[in-house]
């Protein structure tokens, strides 16, 4: 069972392409012009992980999250493929930190609803684009509602505002890239309706997980490490680190609960969050006495992620 495909790589498969056949196959410039947009997105893509984790936590984060993107091979091949996993994950990345943004934005001493128009747009664009690509995305709306709602609890009124105002203007985004059709739209919404509870108890669901994240066993080591650190350290347990790792766990739980290709990309979308979370632990890390064992722990692994990965991808 597959999803529906987005309309976005549909739009890509229409555009007019020179004549190709066995003896004259497709010009090599032609296909790196088709994929020349989701490579520019990846590069994005990297750079918005910098930013969100500089922010949060500092320069060491920033650089440890972005190690972490871009020897990622899944980062690479979804990049520089034509394939919408790469826009549905940097549009739901988007989301969500652009709402934490404009939250804590609403004690300002102004009319915050139109003041905050250009961050409202960027969140309707994010949202759109996220949605075109893959259309479960918008499960990640309530969710990024909540955490608007938690970091202003006075300004639940206008947070709810400011989320709708962003909806709709999504709504129209990812409306036109279905040409303004219901039609399809409506047949890819039907998408949504097949959970499947029963996956949570059948193996085949957590073999497809483990297999998921074995192709990457350097990030998974730094991710389990993150956990424990963030389960025994109570400097680690504030909401710059819990809020990745809630939506990391969201999407991994979207992913084994929908279908096909779907499932596939929710696990894709959560690694950028946990990538988030570990560079928030790692630097609390950093940072305590135990800062030497720490950075030669971290360096290590990151050196071994990037040489794994450099290794995994010339063979393909």
């Amino acid at each position: 069972m597959h999803a529906s495909p987005s309309p976005i790589t549909g739009l890509v498969a229409s555009l007019p392409t020179p004549s190709a056949s066995p003896d004259q196959p497709l010009p090599e410039r032609w296909k790196w012009l088709c994929r020349a947009p989701f490579m520019v997105m990846g590069v994005l893509f990297g750079a918005s992980l910098w930013y969100v984790a500089r922010r949060l936590y500092g320069n060491v984060a920033g650089y440890i999250a972005l190690l972490l993107f871009a020897f990622s091979p899944l980062s690479v091949v979804y990049s520089s493929t034509v394939q919408p996993v790469i826009i549905a994950s940097w549009g739901a990345f988007g989301l969500i930190f652009t709402a934490i943004g404009l939250a804590h934005t609403l004690y300002a001493p102004r009319e915050v609803v139109l003041w905050n128009w250009k961050r409202i747009l960027l969140l309707a664009v994010a949202l759109g684009l996220a949605a075109a690509a893959q259309l479960s995305v918008i499960l990640l709306v309530p969710l990024a509602m909540i955490f608007m709602w938690y970091l202003a609890p006075e300004r639940r009124g206008a947070a709810t505002v400011i989320m709708l105002a962003g909806c709709v203007i999504g709504f129209l985004i990812l409306l036109g890239a279905y040409g303004f059709q219901l039609t399809p739209l409506l047949q890819a919404a039907r998408t949504l309706a097949r959970v499947r509870l029963q996956a949570l108890v059948t193996p085949l669901t957590y073999f497809r997980l483990g297999e998921f994240f074995l192709r990457q066993p350097t990030s998974l080591l730094l991710l389990l490490l993150s956990l424990i650190v963030y389960g025994v350290w109570r400097r680690t347990r504030f909401f710059g680190t819990t809020a990745p790792l809630i939506v990391f766990a969201f999407a991994i739980a979207c992913g084994m609960l929908l279908p096909g290709q779907v499932a596939h990309g929710f696990f894709f979308l959560a690694l950028p969050f946990s990538y988030v979370f570990v560079s928030g632990v790692m630097t609390d890390l950093l940072e305590s006495k135990h800062a030497p064992l720490a950075l030669g722990l971290v360096l290590g692994i990151l050196l071994a992620h990037a040489i794994i990965s450099v290794a995994g991808l010339t063979r393909m």
